[in-house]
């Protein structure tokens, strides 16, 4: 027994168990408020059937369970496909600084782009920039797009008239997750009655989450931000860049530490 339990605590069994613990805890954060968390929970289920068939010697579930097994396998590597893209980069990201400071920054000069224009064209618009909070429940009120940030299609989805410009477009690192979301509101009593349904549902999400909001107000083209329950009203592009850089980029920092 004692030979044993020096087997186990040999240091390169040791090092085995830690890399194991490491990629299982980074494949949980990487699903982690996603649809693939969702189908985990399916497998489990599946898993559960899979040990009783196997511990009651149930035949007919055995048999069905093998034939099930291929197809279910090649399925969740093609449900997973986005996760695991994301999961790739992220690895990236966290051993290689530079992409990840490249494409953050990109993001962020899309956005500022993006708010100028619409600004000055007096087009309201609401982009939520998803922190270290899921933003699921308002995600799936919108339309699912999952497609790069540019200023291109901020400002196309925001254009007066099309179908999703009343709603909000939620950002996840550098995807638009989706459009036309529909936000919790802030009371009148949370907020000035000078501002409107744009302002209110940004400091709304802003009480609710750690999501950072950005606003342009069609009536006065002003650019405004809510985060952590408050309202920075009429801000330039430089401040702009400086807030998200700021409460974003300090979001993916804890998140990697």
């Amino acid at each position: 027994m004692s030979g044993l339990a020096e087997e186990m605590f040999q240091p390169r069994n040791l090092l085995d168990i830690l890399v194991v613990a490491v990629v299982i805890y980074s494949f949980l954060l990487l699903l982690r408020g996603s649809y693939a968390a969702q189908v985990m929970k399916g497998l489990a289920v599946f898993g559960i059937i899979v040990g009783l068939a196997s511990f009651f010697h149930l035949e007919t579930l055995s048999w069905i369970v093998e034939r099930l097994t291929p197809v279910i396998l090649i399925g969740v590597i093609v449900l997973f496909q986005p996760e695991l893209r994301r999961g790739f980069a992220r690895l990236g990201e966290r051993w290689f600084g530079t992409f990840y400071s490249t494409e953050e920054m990109r993001v962020m000069e899309e956005v500022c782009a993006a708010a100028e224009e619409l600004a000055r064209k007096r087009h309201g618009a609401l982009i939520v920039f998803e922190r270290r909070i899921a933003l699921n429940p308002f995600i799936e009120t919108g339309t699912l797009l999952n497609a790069e940030v540019t200023e291109e299609l901020l400002e196309t989805i925001f254009f007066p008239g099309t179908r999703l410009h009343d709603g909000a477009v939620i950002l996840r690192g550098n995807s638009v997750i989706a459009a036309g979301c529909i936000l919790p509101l802030a009371t009148e009593e949370e907020i000035s009655s000078r501002y409107g349904t744009r302002h209110r549902a940004a400091l709304g999400l802003s009480r609710e989450t750690d999501a950072l909001v950005v606003v342009i107000s069609e009536e006065t083209g002003w650019v405004s931000l809510a985060v952590n329950g408050k309202l920075v009203t009429n801000v330039n592009k430089e401040t702009l860049k400086e807030m998200l850089a700021l409460y974003v980029g300090a979001a993916k920092d804890e998140e990697a530490g």
